[in-house]
């Protein structure tokens, strides 16, 4: 049967939009069973509990040490799903068991990750402890529970989620991984999600439902596939969340969030804070967000909480800014992974901060810092690469790791860092070179006609969105626009197939998108109500060029990008140098100022022309027309076709700059030099009509002052951006005078350059 067929099935019989039929069959929900599921999860689809090996032997063990008033310690881990699974199961075993039940939770940066001896001993040293079961950590800890067992007498219980070495603790074990018994069940539960099973084996699914709002925020705060098992957790544990059911989840909420909370909102609020405390201070007292019912305790709490949240943004901006200084100069020609080591770095921010740097260059990421004597690292990676394999191969430098195939933790010696680094690129670039190759933009569906609000509110029947199951990317293709900036000036927005669109910090592409050209916009859609009025929102993933701008666009661009200085060493270069610099995979950017140069030159240099971003940071060699701020600054050679108007200090961020001379850019403006007079013309009127009329752009400006001001567009322009250079009119949310200000139009450099 072909998916067109099977799409018009899930239409009839689900009463399903075409477009969400569509997205349905295209992520494998092809048939109405299959899709009822997905559409309407049940607690009754779940993993049957007989399906997995090791939790009886586990239940038994816990459920003695209950009935025989035996003292319980939960050993856990400091980051959300760690904390979550403490919470779950010490929140269960507190209330049923006789004895005293205590959990420990180990302190990211003077414990480190996972069972240790020390912290065994301390447990022993603190507590009475019989008893000591793991959640999210321990498949790995084989020596420490032989340690736990034969030296100190406690009787260990692991429960886990991450991948096993070759050899298991010898204990009761529950992990997916190594207990499922047969080819379905499921294997990718997070560490709440597998001490969520043992509270439903210890006292059944009424019981465990009381917890899934906990389990929820675990679940996408892990980043496990959002499928099967998970996706039924995550569901009803929104559904818990929402319905206000926990004091504690409700204060935090009604901190940072306004509305219905969704699995988005958990991915970038909740979790982040939940996984502050463990970051910069101590994770064991975010337990009582999720146990404690006084105001007064979760007032003060959820402050912390925040605050410390506050701590974790601002490391995590410092850290993220110093590896992209350090980045400004990286081989990507030779080096597929981003590996960067400092000792002054907090550790407790390294993962968050190598996420951060995967989105922006889309390559594989492990930064280290200094603990102990010795270097401590986290990484993340991309779709297809899988860093945990990549670890192992070079396992012979590392004194320990773990993780999966998109996260790991590694340490080793100072010593054997450069060693290590060489290593982990060869084999990179040798296995995985074919994923390294820069990706085409893809969407999951072309929109070809408006977007009712109806079809929005069954989109929204595909969530909770994340790992496994993305939100869907949409496509829309697009000549001229009617962007207008929002906010601050930095923002726009505009109507497109009856959705508000949004582009978030893309003031400088405004030009473009309401230009001619054709282009592909990529976006989110979801479902949003404001003041009573239900609205179909998007925002702007990317834009793909379908054809360059025209020259308009880069007459304006070329006023608009004035630089500061011209005080930058740059080389001439030569054709055969310049075609040398072009062979290479990463690191070269030809910079062109107009549609002409650039199209010559890539036709010569055997190049992509792109506009704006290009590839975003990663420093893909190309033909940039009109690079966006920040563009250049990761390319290790920068080559200008034509100098720029005034100021080409920021394209040496860096970078070694070279001019290959293909065009005196400075010729198509010199045409339109306006005179004295003129300018007195033009700024007259621009102070007529912004004084009765709010305009978003200076081409809508000059449609009302052209009569008044007898100039062509192009020498009005040149006008209004030595106006706003000079600080006379203001050009952002709006247009305006800037009262009390007075400049000789020789101050402008856009003046001087113009009309020397």
């Amino acid at each position: 049967m072909s998916e067109t067929e099977k799409t018009t099935i899930l239409m009839r019989e689900l009463a399903l939009d075409k477009i969400v039929a569509d997205l349905l069959v295209k992520r494998g929900v092809d048939d109405v069973d299959k899709a009822r599921a997905f559409l309407q999860p049940s607690l009754s689809s779940l993993t049957p509990l007989s399906e997995y090996d090791g939790i009886d032997e586990i239940v038994s063990r816990l459920k003695c040490a209950i009935d025989n008033s035996e003292s319980i310690v939960i050993y856990g881990d400091y980051d959300c799903d760690g904390v979550c699974a403490v919470a779950i199961l010490y929140s269960y075993l507190s209330k049923v068991s006789k004895g005293k039940v205590n959990y420990f939770i180990p302190n990211r940066h003077s414990d480190g990750y996972g069972i240790s001896v020390s912290a065994l001993e301390y447990i022993a040293e603190n507590t009475d402890a019989q008893v000591v079961i793991s959640v999210d950590c321990g498949i790995n800890s084989v020596e420490e529970v032989d340690y736990a067992q034969q030296e100190l007498g406690f009787d260990m219980l692991i429960t886990d989620h991450h991948q096993p070495g070759e050899k298991l603790p010898d204990c009761p074990v529950f992990n997916p991984h190594v207990s499922a018994k047969t080819d379905t069940a499921f294997r990718n539960l997070c560490g709440a999600g597998v001490a969520l099973r043992v509270i439903e084996a210890l006292a059944g699914v009424d019981e465990s439902k009381k917890y899934y709002d906990i389990a929820a925020l675990a679940t996408v705060a892990d980043v496990v596939p959002l499928v099967d098992d998970n996706r039924v957790i995550t569901y009803y544990g929104l559904v818990s969340i929402n319905r206000r059911y926990r004091k504690g989840i409700n204060m935090l909420v009604d901190s940072c969030i306004k509305g219905t909370v969704t699995s988005s909102d958990i991915a970038f609020k909740l979790a982040p804070r939940i996984n502050a405390m463990g970051r910069v201070k101590d994770a064991n007292e975010v337990v009582q967000l999720f146990t404690e019912t006084d105001h007064f305790l979760l007032t003060c709490l959820v402050e912390e909480i925040n605050k410390a949240n506050d701590v974790r943004q601002q490391l995590t901006d410092d850290l993220t800014e110093d590896c992209l200084e350090k980045l400004k100069n990286y081989d990507f020609e030779q080096n597929p992974f981003i590996v960067l080591y400092a000792p002054y770095w907090d550790d407790g921010v390294l993962g968050i901060t190598a996420s951060r740097l995967v989105g922006t260059f889309s390559r594989p990421v492990i930064l280290f810092t200094k603990n102990k004597g010795a270097l401590k690292g986290s990484g993340r990676s991309v779709a297809g690469i899988n860093i945990l394999d990549c670890i192992k191969h070079v396992s012979c430098y590392l004194t320990r790791f773990g993780g999966h195939p998109m996260a790991c933790g590694v340490g080793l010696e100072e010593k054997d860092f450069e060693d290590f680094f060489v290593a982990l690129n060869a084999y990179a670039k040798e296995m995985y070179s074919d994923k390294l190759k820069s990706s085409e933009k893809t969407c999951d569906y072309i929109l070809d006609k408006p977007v009712d609000i109806a079809v929005t509110k069954q989109l929204m029947l595909l969530q909770p969105f994340g790992e496994g199951n993305p939100a869907p990317v949409f496509a829309s293709d697009e000549g001229k626009c009617a962007f207008v900036p929002f906010g601050d000036g930095t923002h726009i927005k505009s109507r497109i197939k009856n959705m508000e669109v949004l582009g978030f910090g893309m003031a400088d592409d405004r030009e473009y998108l309401n230009s001619e050209a054709k282009k592909r916009l990529f976006f989110d859609v979801s479902y949003s109500v404001f003041n009573n009025v239900e609205r179909t929102q998007a925002i702007i993933r990317n834009v793909l060029p379908g054809e360059l701008p025209g020259e308009d666009v880069c007459f304006e661009y070329n006023l608009r990008k004035i630089g500061k200085s011209d005080d930058v060493i740059i080389e001439d270069i030569d054709e055969t140098a310049a075609a040398e610099l072009a062979h290479k995979s990463y690191g070269v950017c030809f910079v062109a100022f107009d549609n002409k140069t650039a199209l010559d030159a890539a036709r010569e240099l055997c190049l992509p022309v792109v506009y704006g971003k290009g590839e975003g940071k990663l420093p893909v060699s190309c033909v940039l027309l009109c690079p966006s701020d920040g563009a250049t600054d990761y390319y290790k050679h920068v080559v200008l076709l034509q100098m720029p108007l005034a100021g080409a200090d920021r394209f040496a961020s860096g970078n070694k700059v070279f001019l290959l001379r293909k065009g005196d850019l400075l010729s198509q403006y010199r045409d339109y030099a306006p005179t004295y007079e003129e300018c007195g013309r033009v700024y007259k009127a621009i102070k007529k009509y912004t004084g009765i009329k709010r305009y978003a752009d200076a081409a809508l400006l000059y449609a009302d002052c052209a009569a008044e001001v007898n100039v062509e567009k192009p020498k009005f322009l040149v006008c209004f951006y030595v106006f706003r250079e000079l600080g006379l009119v203001y050009s952002g949310a709006d247009i305006h005078c800037v009262p009390g200000v007075k400049s000789e139009l020789g101050a402008s450099r856009i003046y001087r350059a113009v009309c020397g």
